[in-house]
């Protein structure tokens, strides 16, 4: 799938966590069918977006060091 994170290239994306979907499941109340939700599996990208809809998705927050 093509990603807004990566200048709008096409990439590999993976199936969702368990952490990275409860996150989902706060930030996209409306669209509680996870599975349908991917994210970027580029090494250092944050992006996850629905598949077929590249403009349905958002980025994890950066993670903590």
């Amino acid at each position: 799938m093509r990603c807004s994170n990566c200048g709008g290239t096409l990439q590999e994306f993976r199936a969702l966590t368990d952490d990275e979907q409860k996150f989902v499941r706060e930030h996209k109340p409306r669209h509680t069918r996870l599975g349908s939700y991917f994210r970027c599996a580029r090494e250092g990208c944050l992006r996850y977006q629905r598949l077929g809809d590249q403009k349905d998705g958002g980025s994890f927050p950066k993670p903590k060091d």
